[in-house]
C-alpha cells in the first residue's frame, strides 16, 4: 500500500488534468457521481451529490469532448439542453484545438422523445445526434429527422461498438458519456469504455438509491480499472480510472 499523494499541489487545472493521454488519444470516457456509499442519485437526480467541484469538472470535461453522448432516460429526467455557445468555452476549446462547440448525441432505442424540445427543435448551434436503431418507430424517426441527424446503431438496440464507429465516422473521436447507469453498463460490458470519470461526494445517500450500474447482469469477470489520476477538494474525490480491456 502507498500514498499517492504525499505532497498536495494545489490549484490544480483542471482542463489540463484531464486532457494529459487523451486529447491526442480519444476514445470514450463516461463521467459520472456517486455518494460514499455508491449511490448515483438523491432524491431521484444526480444534482443531489452535486458539489461545486463536480460541476468544475463536470464542465471541463464537455470542454474536452468531441461530442457528449446520454441516453433518452437521462436527457429527460435532467433536462438537458443543447451546449452553450460562449466565448470562454470556445477559448478553452481552442488551447486543446477543438471544435467551437460539442454536439449533444442522445440514444434511444424506441425514439420516444419530443422533437419539440429545444434540445430536438433544430435551434442548437450544434446540430443534435439521435443514436438508434433500425427497428425504431418510422413515424418517430420522420419527426426527429426534420432538426437533427437520426443514425441507426443496430438492427433492434443501440449497439455500444456502432456507436462509436457512427461518431468516429463523424470525426468525434473525444467521446463524453454521461450516463444513465444502464448506458454506462452496456458500454462497460461490450468493452467500449477507456475511461470512467468517477466524482465521489462525502454524503451518505441511503440504501434505496440506484448505482452508476443498472441492466442485465454481465457475463464472466469484472471489468478491471487503473488508477490514473486523483483530485480532492472539501473532502470531494475526483477520480480517473482507465479501462483495461478484458
Amino acid at each position: 500500500m502507498r500514498a499517492l499523494l504525499p505532497e498536495p499541489v494545489q490549484d490544480v487545472d483542471v482542463h489540463d488534468h484531464y486532457a494529459e493521454g487523451w486529447v491526442e488519444e480519444g476514445g470514450i470516457r463516461f463521467d459520472m457521481l456517486v455518494s460514499a456509499d455508491g449511490a448515483a442519485t438523491a432524491a431521484g437526480l444526480s444534482a443531489g451529490l452535486q458539489t461545486p467541484g463536480d460541476n468544475r469538472v463536470f464542465a471541463a470535461l464537455r470542454d474536452l469532448a468531441d461530442v457528449i453522448v446520454a441516453g433518452s432516460g437521462t436527457v429527460l429526467a435532467e433536462g438537458y439542453r443543447p451546449t452553450r455557445d460562449v466565448q470562454a468555452r470556445r477559448a478553452v476549446r481552442a488551447r486543446f484545438g477543438l471544435a467551437p462547440l460539442a454536439p449533444i448525441a442522445v440514444l434511444s432505442r424506441s425514439l420516444g422523445l419530443d422533437p419539440a424540445q429545444p434540445l430536438f427543435d433544430g435551434s442548437a448551434s450544434a446540430r443534435t445526434l439521435v443514436l438508434t436503431c433500425a427497428a425504431a418507430d418510422p413515424q418517430r424517426r420522420a419527426a426527429l429527422s426534420r432538426s437533427c441527424e437520426v443514425v441507426d446503431c443496430g438492427e433492434t438496440s443501440v449497439e455500444p461498438g456502432l456507436v462509436r464507429a457512427a461518431l468516429q465516422e463523424r470525426g468525434f473521436r473525444r467521446i463524453l458519456g454521461e450516463g444513465g447507469p444502464t448506458v454506462l453498463s452496456s458500454f462497460a460490458a461490450a468493452g467500449e469504455l477507456d475511461e470512467l470519470c468517477l466524482s465521489v461526494t462525502p454524503l451518505l445517500a441511503g440504501p434505496a438509491a440506484p448505482r452508476i450500474l443498472a441492466g442485465e447482469p454481465w457475463a464472466g469477470r469484472p471489468l478491471p480499472l487503473v488508477l490514473a489520476g486523483i483530485l480532492e477538494e472539501d473532502g470531494a474525490l475526483f477520480l480517473r480510472y482507465r479501462a483495461v480491456r478484458r
